[in-house]
């Protein structure tokens, strides 16, 4: 199979989509979207949270916010069934699941003066069902900053230019929202300054890494995300994301680029492996009783491995959290929620999946680019201690697999020699990338933890005002989640099996992130499906097309959770038993309570 061929189908599936499904379906029948009704960005405006934005600017904001390091190591994990079936599962969970859920997420918010999906919940479901979805939310938003802390950490240990780089966004991006919402410059000429800066501040990361330990990271990222996500959404969250975006793009289009430079090589890694693989790759500790079980089924598992990239029910929480607040007019939401959710699926299956199914095997693939084993040596990859792309873990597999498939791609241009040059510089870069995408979802998260924290609380208001004001202020709501999640992230476990080598905590915590995240999409899209059918009143085979997914989704990833628990908890050190696995347990409580109000609620609306 020639990934080129991959591509082209890839491109033609999201382009068809988005024009037949989102624009004349989803936009046109379904949500009857208005250009000429007023948005809560306008309604509501404050400067703070309630801030029109421009389209663009926007979609470059939410599509940093929802792609962290989801749409990046889960589809890397996954390759251990071999890249087919993960590709498969990307595409057609992206447009039929996740970008719907994407979609009327934000949409439902806006329709509702810009709450959160869990506020949408009880205008459909009841009272109980926001405070369950809200409890719900929050133990997934703290299982977030867990596994992203300990990805971003780790990848900083590894790549420590990519920590430089991050570092030094951050007053770009306070310059970049300066310029715009103060001295009134406008997008297009900020945007230019800004980016200079920026490819000057990763000229200056080669030459100035920076170095801290894996725990010493998780704390500096945990006082980061703390800070950011109590202040202004103008100042820092949007202008970095903003700024960021242009990174990922580029991150995107050079592997767009790659395929086109290398028609006539194929792909050197299987298409499929085997649909039951290892307990490894759902989360048991190397060297447990689990991980050498033929417990990782492809279905219902990949939800537990691949978080986003498909779907993610962060992006529900994201959308109707802070996009549906910078919202200017409701035909930009396609562009927004759609087409953000349609490029994080080509993060997944043209940055992560083509690349690592290409480069799979390190000696095939060299050797049909005409690359001596000597260079490859040279840039760092001994073939004899990692003969393929499996020989790593989840995040080092995707930027070695993303570095070394660029570095074929040019090295034809440019010579073989320039080949361990351009695998440095190109793996370098998308550690950058990655940890761009984490940052962003780090202080995004915690402020939705904030938001569904207050919202929690607001019972209390008239009851106990000043207890009230205490446990929702900003600083105090931002402590709690991020406290918890990096306890949850700040370990890391020395391999039994490979003495030196240190498991770190994502490794862990991520099929109980994925698990809860992935589950939290099946709950907010039944919400918006209820929404669409009582509210709406859209009825028949298009109401359908929601119901269906949404069902099939609550279903694969409840029994997936369930067998976590069963299989792989019991196996975890102490700490992730209390932590994780307490948290997925009460999760899949909440996640009963909640399907029981919606099928009340769906049987209430029929009757109407």
């Amino acid at each position: 199979m020639y990934p080129i061929l991959i591509l082209l189908v890839v491109l033609l599936i999201y382009g068809v989509a988005y024009v037949f499904h989102g624009k004349k379906l989803l936009e046109r029948r379904v949500v009857k979207a208005d250009g000429s009704r007023l948005t809560p960005a306008w309604e509501k405006f404050d400067g703070v949270d309630y801030v029109p934005a421009n389209k663009y600017v926007l979609y470059g904001h939410h599509f940093a916010s929802i792609a962290g390091a989801g749409p990046i190591v889960g589809p890397a994990t996954a390759l251990a069934w071999g890249w087919l079936l993960p590709l498969v599962w990307v595409l057609f969970g992206n447009i039929f699941i996740g970008a719907v859920h994407d979609y009327t997420s934000i949409m439902a918010s806006v329709r509702y003066g810009g709450v959160s999906v869990m506020t949408v919940s009880e205008n459909v479901m009841g009272r109980r069902a926001r405070y369950i979805f809200l409890a719900y939310v929050w133990f997934a938003l703290v299982l977030v900053l867990a596994a992203f802390l300990s990805v971003a950490s780790s990848t900083y240990v590894a790549v420590p230019t990519a920590a430089t780089v991050a570092i030094v966004y951050m007053p770009l991006a306070l310059l970049f929202g300066l310029l715009v919402y103060k001295v009134g410059l406008s997008v297009r000429k900020a945007t230019l300054i800004s980016l200079v800066l920026v490819v000057l501040a990763i000229v200056y990361s080669f030459y100035a890494p920076t170095h801290l330990a894996y725990e010493g990271w998780v704390v500096v990222l945990a006082l980061y995300s703390f800070i950011a996500a109590a202040l202004p959404v103008w100042y820092l969250l949007q202008p970095r994301d903003y700024l960021n975006a242009y990174l990922l793009w580029a991150f995107v289009v050079l592997a767009v680029i790659a395929p086109l430079l290398t028609p006539v090589l194929r792909f050197t890694g299987p298409a499929y492996v085997s649909f039951i693989v290892k307990g490894g790759v759902v989360g048991a500790p190397a060297g447990s009783a689990p991980a050498g079980w033929d417990i990782g089924w492809f279905w219902p598992m990949v939800p537990l491995v691949i978080a986003c990239g498909a779907l993610s029910g962060f992006h529900s929480v994201v959308g109707s959290g802070t996009t549906s607040k910078q919202l200017s007019n409701e035909l930009d939401a396609l562009l927004v929620g759609y087409g953000g959710m349609l490029t994080e699926g080509a993060v997944s299956s043209l940055a992560v999946i083509l690349p690592a199914a290409l480069v799979w095997d390190f000696t095939s693939i060299a050797q049909s680019a005409g690359i001596p084993l000597d260079l490859l040596l040279k840039a760092g990859i001994d073939v004899k201690k990692t003969p393929n792309i499996l020989a790593f873990a989840g995040a080092p597999r995707f930027y070695t697999a993303y570095g070394f498939a660029q570095a074929v791609a040019w090295s034809r241009l440019l010579g073989v020699e320039a080949f361990p040059t351009l695998y440095t510089g190109f793996s370098t870069f998308a550690a950058w990338a990655l940890t761009a995408f984490v940052l962003t979802t780090l202080d995004t998260s915690n402020r939705l933890a904030r938001f569904a924290w207050a919202e929690l609380f607001d019972w209390l208001k008239p009851r106990s005002p000043t207890v009230h004001r205490l446990l929702t202020n900003r600083w105090v709501a931002s402590a709690l989640a991020v406290i918890l999640g990096a306890i949850m992230a700040y370990p890391k476990i020395e391999d039994p099996l490979r003495p030196g080598v240190f498991i770190y905590a994502y490794s862990i915590v991520w099929p109980a992130f994925s698990g809860t995240n992935q589950l939290l999409a099946a709950l907010a899209l039944l919400t918006t499906t209820l929404w669409v059918y009582a509210i709406l009143r859209v009825r028949g085979a298009v109401s359908a097309l929601m119901l269906v997914p949404a069902l099939f989704l609550w279903v694969t990833v409840t029994v997936a959770l369930i067998l976590w628990l069963i299989y792989v908890v019991p196996y975890l050190p102490l700490l992730y038993i209390v932590g994780a696995g307490t948290i997925v347990a009460i999760s899949v409580v909440l996640d009963f309570l909640l399907i029981a109000l919606f099928t009340r609620g769906l049987l209430q609306a029929r009757r109407l």
